[in-house]
Parts: structure tokens; sequence; C-alpha cells
């Protein structure tokens, strides 16, 4: 799979919503209690592990990515959930 494009600064402060809605604890010495240690090649977050339930964030992220028009055509199916291929496996 070929690597995705940067996500736009206007999409940045979403993510960071994402983040700070699924966090576990109140305080953080990894993160400094913002649910991100900070951004990638792409511009995306780069989740904190202690402190943030990936999972979930991952998932609302893929639903805010197919709601948004412009990166529904930046990404296309780049964030797809891949539950089919689980559902095949067990």
């Amino acid at each position: 799979m070929s690597e995705p494009p940067r996500l736009p600064d206007t999409h940045l402060e979403k993510a960071k919503d994402l983040a700070l809605q699924h966090r576990r604890t109140s305080k953080c010495k990894v993160c400094y209690d913002r649910g991100y240690q900070g951004t990638d090649e792409h511009n995306m977050l780069v989740l904190c592990p202690k402190c943030v339930d990936s999972e979930s964030v991952i998932k609302d992220w893929r639903q805010y990515v197919r709601d948004t028009p412009e990166l529904v055509q930046l990404y296309g199916d780049y964030f797809e959930d891949e539950e089919e291929d689980e559902g095949e496996e067990g």
C-alpha cells in the first residue's frame, strides 16, 4: 500500500479532539495530558500509547474521514475498516 498524503492542517484539530476524548487517565507524563506525542511526516498525530485508547480514536477517525468529502477524495479507501478481513479469520 502506498503512503498516505499529508493531512491538511484544517483537520488536525479534529484529530486532537478525538485523542482527548479517548484518554483513559487524567494525568500523563508521556504526552503532558494532550493525548498525543506530536505529529509524523504525514501531519498525522502520534497517539500516546500510555493514556489513549488508540482503537477507539482510529474508529472515530475513520468515520470522520468517511463523513468529510475533502478527506474521502484525498485518502480514498486508505482509512477503510478491515472488519471484513477480520470476520473471515476465525
